[in-house]
């Protein structure tokens, strides 16, 4: 009996040894009752400071004016890792949103066209040559009432400890896309303060797991503690946002912070969105990526529809023989090839690619298809939105392809090659594979591999480079500073697809000239004729940001390609785009102010953006092209096209 009641003593003590190790190793949700506690605390001090501001502006001087603004910046920013996290469409239309004019949307029919609110529009205000007091005084006040609303909405949240990781990862990626461009600070005078926040935060809410962190892996939490005080000690010692060494900046702090925050989750076991979002919801970042430069940071498979089993190697080559096939086309002569070259980074090195039996052309120039995947919305005028309805677009256009996918079901079913091919690649389509469904996929499929993300300067990002040329690194802080490219062009994709989320792309207006005599802003007007839900007057003129990846083949520049070197591109930005030059552009979005840049500045951007260079040196391309057994006129066609 008294060995019956040792075994069961024994048990006892050795299950709630277990327990209680497990509960040391494990977080417990005090931690989280206190990281929420302190956010709405701050969350609720921003408010009253707001409030007591915007009673201000009658009673202090200007001086005073921005100097106590700059510091309710400073405030918010020490909330923005979990309030951009948890609600970043109000903390953009509302809160911190870029000081232009937007849709609302989820409007209905009607276009609704919001107004700037919130800490940007008063920071261009507050530090304008001539500031409009009353208008940033109702427009304090109308923020103070929005961060209010907001801390209603946040007070009910649950906060976990997945949330805690995913914020402050976010928020790396934020500083370094968005927070070093001087994006958000349209006065950059405290650009680096308002950064060293950001990690001020992200190292309160981490410092609340370094003990569990230690009971796995002492080393990570090592690491942590060490690159973020090491961080915020290098924004404190290099405050010029114009020499600012942005490159040595993320390899040595901020990548290393990015890549351990993730250990540090995955050795707590923590989970990612990837454990909580429905099945079928795809997410951008690959939030397994331990570098903002890693060739598949991006999730290619978020921006296209077909589900990813379905872009296998069998579809992929379907779409690259389709893609070289001028079989496309009505005449037989044009295929998507005649515009996107493999040889000119897919592109065709004309101001506008040539239209249908070689009458003029079409309406733009043909942008390269290296990375297009990369994109929330396609087309200069961002009038489709998924990849795989671009295709029909240009089926249909009566300078493209001029043609229907009725009529390219019933040719590409006189093929016994195309129709093998096509059951091969959709086995799941029966006996009549090829559809506009099946031929859509393949295309997208085939443009979606084009994905280069492996230049010299990613690999040296990376840290598979030891070196590279120093007018690089000067190239990419100008780029990314002083000459403010980063605002609209981000990383890594280097186009309009905004970070940190990457779930929507820009457009800008630039007042981009009909030709270099630079005296008339050219007469495409953009945006604002893709889609009719756009038709706004704030996007007269409007396109699509296009990456500057591989821009030493893409030439010429830009949506006419009014421009044929990028000494052009530079120096056209460097005078503020069209209304810096003169011509009458009330909505461009580009700031008109001269840059400044000096010739070398500007020499040393151009080496930056051609080291993003990525092209395949041996791009595959068919041999032949199926035959057509019933119509030998066919099998002469030439592959790529005519044209």
């Amino acid at each position: 009996m008294r060995a019956k009641y040792l075994l069961i003593l024994t048990a006892i003590l050795f299950t709630a040894t277990v327990l209680n190790t497990a509960l040391k190793e494990r977080p417990t949700t005090n931690h989280l009752s206190a990281i929420k506690d302190t956010y709405i605390s701050g969350l609720d001090d921003l408010v009253t400071n707001t409030e007591n501001y915007s009673k201000s502006f009658s009673s202090i001087s200007l001086a005073q004016l921005r100097s106590e603004f700059l510091k309710l910046r400073i405030q918010y920013k020490r909330q923005e890792p979990l309030a951009a996290y948890f609600d970043p469409e109000f903390v953009k239309d509302y809160i911190n949103g870029a000081p232009l004019n937007s849709l609302e949307r989820k409007a209905d029919d009607n276009i609704t066209v919001l107004t700037p609110e919130g800490f940007q529009i008063l920071d261009e205000i507050l530090f304008s040559e001539t500031p409009n007091l009353g208008e940033a005084a109702s427009l304090t006040a109308l923020l103070a009432a929005n961060l209010k609303k907001f801390k209603r909405f946040q007070e009910k949240l649950l906060v976990t400890d997945r949330h805690v990781f995913e914020a402050s990862r976010f928020q790396v990626l934020r500083i370094f896309t968005m927070g070093l461009s001087g994006f958000d600070s349209p006065s950059l005078s405290q650009v680096m303060a308002e950064q060293k926040a950001g990690l001020e935060t992200i190292t309160f809410l981490i410092a609340h797991y370094y003990s569990f962190i230690d009971s796995k892996d002492t080393t990570i939490s090592k690491r942590l503690k060490e690159n973020l005080a090491n961080a915020i000690s290098y924004l404190s010692e290099n405050q010029d946002f114009d020499t600012f060494n942005r490159v040595e900046f993320f390899k040595e702090h901020l990548n290393p912070i990015f890549e351990d925050l993730l250990n540090a989750q995955k050795v707590l076991g923590v989970e990612t969105y990837y454990e909580t979002s429905p099945l079928h919801q795809k997410h951008p970042v690959n939030y397994f990526a331990e570098n903002l430069f890693d060739a598949d940071f991006l999730d290619k498979n978020y921006f296209v529809r077909y589900p990813k089993e379905e872009y296998n190697s069998k579809v992929i080559a379907l779409g690259r023989t389709l893609f070289f096939d001028p079989v496309l086309s009505q005449n037989n002569q044009r295929a998507c090839a005649s515009c996107h070259s493999p040889e000119k980074a897919f592109t065709d090195g004309l101001k506008k690619s040539t239209a249908f039996d070689f009458k003029g052309t079409v309406e733009r120039n043909s942008p390269t298809l290296i990375n297009a995947v990369y994109a929330d919305r396609f087309f200069y005028d961002l009038r489709v939105e998924v990849l795989d309805d671009q295709i029909e677009h240009v089926v249909v256009d009566h300078d493209e392809f001029r043609s229907s996918f009725l009529e390219l079901n019933e040719k590409l079913a006189e093929s016994d090659e195309y129709n093998e091919l096509f059951k091969n690649a959709f086995p799941n389509l029966g006996a009549e594979p090829i559809k506009k469904y099946s031929i859509s996929a393949a295309l997208s499929a085939y443009i979606t591999s084009l994905s280069r993300l492996n230049s010299p300067f990613d690999q040296y990002m990376r840290g598979e480079l030891e070196t590279i040329d120093s007018d690089v690194i000067k190239g990419f802080n100008l780029f990314y500073g002083k000459a403010s490219c980063g605002t609209c062009h981000f990383a890594p994709v280097f186009n309009g697809l905004v970070p940190p989320t990457f779930e929507e792309s820009e457009s800008e207006v630039l007042g981009v000239p009909a030709d270099t005599s630079n005296t008339t802003i050219d007469k495409d007007p953009g945006r604002i004729a893709g889609r009719i839900k756009e038709s706004s007057e704030i996007f007269i003129h409007a396109f699509k940001t296009p990456t500057v990846r591989n821009i030493q083949w893409t030439t010429p520049y830009m949506h006419n390609g009014v421009y044929e070197t990028l000494e052009q591109v530079v120096d056209f930005y460097n005078k503020g785009g069209g209304k810096g030059m003169g011509l009458n552009v009330p909505n461009q979005t580009l700031p008109a102010d001269p840059l400044e840049l000096t010739t070398e500045e500007q020499r040393e951007i151009i080496v930056f953006m051609k080291s993003l260079s990525d092209l395949d040196s041996n791009p595959e391309i068919p041999i032949q092209l199926p035959v057509f057994a019933n119509n030998k006129e066919l099998n002469n066609r030439k592959i790529g096209g005519e044209y």
